[in-house]
Order: structure tokens, then C-alpha cells, then sequence
């Protein structure tokens, strides 16, 4: 029994002396070594001393040197212990060959002079060398290790003093690195790479279900580049509302129908002329439940055209010249169950014609202003004859027993049209005209809002103030006002 615990405490004295010896190996310390503090400076200065000069260091002929530039040249490796003479043979041996011959070493200034201590520190980690082996070498342990003096070169030299150096910094002061080795950016991210392969030239889709796909052609009309430019748009408007007649909250049935076609020719020469051409023609038709007489009546019908002719006198400024001319072609009655005809074909026909100078704001504003406006109004006597009906000719300003009003005054026309959103276009016209003696004032506002490609709402506003007007028992003028709030089909040619 006791020498078994002799035996074991034996064993473990021999793994704890193995242990000791790497833990003193892997701290480079000897037993029998005395700490030694190497200026790191001092020696590549003197290294690099030499390759610059171009000098061989030799001993000196004398034989003297000092202990510290010996242990230097031998650290270096210029020199070796069998090249060093006693001083009692130093006259006798040729220390000057030796020296040269062991001493022709040329080092590269690049090697010296690329000391990474003079940037920011990367952490490359440690070496075989310095980590710890887990396994016990015994043959080692019993034999010990041989020691082989291995001539080195002043570049291996210079590297084993700076991984020294990072070593030493690695155990402490391992806080100067900025980084480890891994993450560093790849330089392969910026390497020119020439793309050899032929590109793709034809490339095919294949559906999982490989079902056909349907496709259709994208047709895309080119700009219009000549001075003239058109524009045609169509609009079928209506609104609808049934109750029957029993109803508990009572009310009558209505439907409204609401036709527009509108068209616009214009020419720019880009330089100094100018033409505006504008046509519309608007039909809208409404029935009321319990109108007995009329099946449907007219509640807007208009056809509209203006031109207008501009020389450009400078800036956005032009000298304009402008014609309106607007008509009707169905009957319009005072309201249900009337027999009092109000307008009809031809009746009325108006005309303006100004001439001034108007100011353009790009195409969206337009301000008109004509000191010199002619207007004119005709009836149309031959409805009275056909219909057996008459049309009240105070209602335009025309004096009873006569059919036709011209005069002459000023007016005021200001346009405005603009594309508010990729959906909204708003137009607004906005005209003044006056005899110097009575007014006349129109101002018409649309707004189309796009519901799709095909389906559009319109909003139209439409005040306005005529005290031109002859009332028979000499009342004065109140303002007249007209809405319309529809939806329905749109389409644009262009």
C-alpha cells in the first residue's frame, strides 16, 4: 500500500516538472538566463546605417571592442564566436577578411524602414510557437530538448524583434489594438474583375403552370413637334333617381342626361405668332314626374366658339385680337308645365368681337383686357312663326318690337385651366363686359375629376350677373346661378 502512494506521488511530480518546463518555454524564460532589455530603435537604426553607407561593420584591427557592441554584433548575426580572435592573436590573424566575409549581408531598406508599429495595431493573434501544448511530450521531458543555433539572416532578424514586440504588447497592453486581423475589409471587393462571358442575347420566361401569357401591345402616340396642336375630348354625363308612387316620404322620379363635346386647335410658332381656337357644344336634358307637357326639358345647351389671335409684343405680353360667338338648338322653357318659351335655334345668337392686349402666364393663365369690344345679340324671328310661339327679346337687352342689340364697350377675360393632380383638371372662365352704362358678367367653373380611364365626375358652377336685362316692371337685376354635379363616361382622342 505504501508504495503505491509512493509510486503516485511520484508520477504526479513528474507531470507537475513537465508542466512547469512549457509553462517556462512558452514565457521564454530559461533557468540559467538573465533578463535582457533589446532597444529595438537603436539596432534597426544601426542596420539601416548600414545599408544606406553601404559600410561592412567589421571588428577592428586592434582587437577591442566593447561587451555591449559585441553582444549587438553577434544578436545581428554579422558576426560568429569562431570569427572572434583572442586579443594575444589579433595581430597574427586577418580579422579584416573575417569580418568581410561574414559581413556582406546586404539588408533591403524596405524591410527596416516598414515598421507597422508607426500605424494603428491589428491583432494577428499568436503564433504555434507561444501557445500552450496540452499534450506532454516525454521523450522531450527525459532527453530534453536539443538546441540548434541556426544562423539567421538581419531580415529574420527584424521579424522576430517585432513579433517579440507584438507578443509582449499582446500580454500587456493588448488595449493599443484597434481591431483583429478578421475584420479587416476584403481587398477583394475593389479588384477590377473583366468580365469575360458573352452577355445574354436572348432570354425566355416559362410560367410554373406553363399556362400561355396573354400580352398586349403598348401603343405609344408620338409628341406632337409642329405648331399645331389639337385636343378632342367626348362626355356622357347623367344622373338618375326612381320613386315610386307610394312612397311614404313621397317625391317624384327624375333623370338628367348631360352630353358634351369640346375640341381645341391651337398654333405656336414658337417665335411671335399665337392662335387659340376653342369649340364646344354641351346638350343636357332632364324629365320631372309630373310634368304633363314636356316628356324632357332642356336645362343646358350651348355651342360655343372662340378664337383669339395674338403678335407678340414682348415678354409674355401679345397684341390680341378675340371673337365669341355662342348659340342654342332646342327649345328651353320658363319651367314644369310652361308654355312660356324662353330660348330656341338661333335665339339668341351672340357675338363679341375685342381687340387689346393679353397677357400669358406659360398655358395656363390667360388675362385678356379689349378697351374696344363689339357686341351683338340676334333673335331669331322665324320661331315665333314656326312654333306660334314668341321669345321675350328683354330677356338679352333688346328692346321690345326689335331683334337684334349691338353696341359697342369694353371687356375683361381672364382663362384658366391647369391639371391640379394626375386625376383633376380645373377650368375656369371668367368674362366682363360693360356698355359703360350696364354689366354684364359671366363666370363659368369645371372641375373634371378622373375615376378611371373611362369614367370621370363633373362638377360645374356657373354664376353670373346681367343687369342689361329689361325687366317690365323695373325691378332690378339679381345674380342667376347654375350647378351641375354628374358622373358618367370620358374619353380623350388625344
Amino acid at each position: 500500500m505504501k508504495f503505491k502512494v509512493l509510486s503516485s506521488i511520484i508520477f504526479l511530480f513528474v507531470i507537475f516538472h513537465a508542466q512547469a518546463n512549457q509553462l517556462k518555454h512558452f514565457f521564454n524564460y530559461e533557468p540559467n538566463s538573465e533578463l535582457v532589455s533589446i532597444n529595438v530603435d537603436s539596432l534597426i537604426e544601426r542596420s539601416l546605417a548600414d545599408t544606406i553607407t553601404k559600410t561592412k561593420k567589421t571588428l577592428p584591427k586592434t582587437g577591442f571592442i566593447s561587451k555591449t557592441e559585441l553582444e549587438e554584433l553577434l544578436k545581428n548575426g554579422q558576426i560568429k564566436v569562431s570569427s572572434i580572435t583572442p586579443v594575444n592573436d589579433v595581430e597574427n590573424s586577418n580579422s579584416d577578411s573575417t569580418a568581410q566575409k561574414n559581413g556582406t549581408d546586404k539588408i533591403d531598406s524596405l524591410v527596416l524602414l516598414a515598421n507597422p508599429f508607426f500605424i494603428e495595431l491589428v491583432y494577428n493573434g499568436l503564433t504555434n510557437k507561444d501557445k500552450i501544448i496540452s499534450k506532454t511530450d516525454f521523450k522531450t521531458l527525459l532527453y530534453g530538448k536539443k538546441i540548434e543555433n541556426k544562423e539567421q539572416t538581419p531580415e529574420e532578424i527584424i521579424a522576430d524583434l517585432r513579433k517579440n514586440a507584438r507578443d509582449e504588447i499582446t500580454r500587456k497592453s493588448a488595449s493599443v489594438y484597434i481591431m483583429t486581423f478578421n475584420e479587416l475589409p476584403d481587398p477583394n471587393i475593389n479588384r477590377v474583375r473583366i468580365i469575360s462571358k458573352k452577355p445574354i442575347t436572348n432570354i425566355e420566361f416559362e410560367n410554373e403552370d406553363e399556362t400561355p401569357v396573354k400580352t398586349k401591345r403598348l401603343v405609344i402616340k408620338n409628341p406632337q413637334v409642329g405648331p399645331w396642336q389639337y385636343k378632342l375630348s367626348s362626355q356622357a354625363q347623367f344622373s338618375e333617381s326612381v320613386i315610386s308612387p307610394n312612397w311614404y316620404q313621397g317625391g317624384n322620379s327624375n333623370l338628367a342626361v348631360l352630353g358634351i363635346l369640346s375640341g381645341q386647335l391651337t398654333y405656336d410658332d414658337k417665335k411671335s405668332i399665337q392662335w387659340d381656337n376653342f369649340a364646344e357644344w354641351r346638350m343636357g336634358f332632364n324629365s320631372v314626374s309630373g310634368d304633363t307637357i314636356h316628356w324632357l326639358s332642356t336645362n343646358d345647351d350651348i355651342l360655343r366658339i372662340n378664337s383669339k389671335l395674338g403678335v407678340k409684343a414682348g415678354g409674355n405680353f401679345f397684341y390680341s385680337g378675340s371673337v365669341d360667338f355662342s348659340t342654342q338648338f332646342f327649345n328651353s322653357y320658363k319651367g314644369i308645365n310652361s308654355y312660356t318659351l324662353k330660348a330656341a335655334f338661333l335665339a339668341p345668337v351672340r357675338l363679341n368681337i375685342g381687340v387689346g392686349m393679353d397677357y400669358k402666364y406659360e398655358k395656363i393663365l390667360s388675362v385678356l383686357v379689349s378697351p374696344i369690344s363689339y357686341k351683338y345679340i340676334y333673335v331669331n324671328p322665324v320661331v315665333e312663326a314656326v312654333t306660334g310661339k314668341a321669345i321675350d327679346p328683354n330677356l338679352f337687352g333688346i328692346k321690345t318690337g326689335q331683334n337684334v342689340l349691338s353696341e359697342i364697350g369694353s371687356s375683361f377675360k381672364v382663362t384658366y385651366s391647369k391639371q391640379l393632380t394626375k386625376e383633376i383638371q380645373l377650368d375656369s372662365r371668367f368674362s366682363f363686359y360693360t356698355n359703360y352704362q350696364k354689366v354684364e358678367i359671366d363666370w363659368e367653373i369645371v372641375a373634371n375629376m378622373a375615376i378611371n380611364r373611362f369614367l370621370s365626375t363633373r362638377i360645374s358652377v356657373n354664376p353670373r350677373y346681367d343687369n342689361t336685362v329689361i325687366e317690365k316692371d323695373g325691378s332690378p337685376a339679381k345674380i342667376q346661378f347654375k350647378e351641375f354635379l354628374s358622373v358618367g363616361f370620358s374619353h380623350k382622342f388625344l
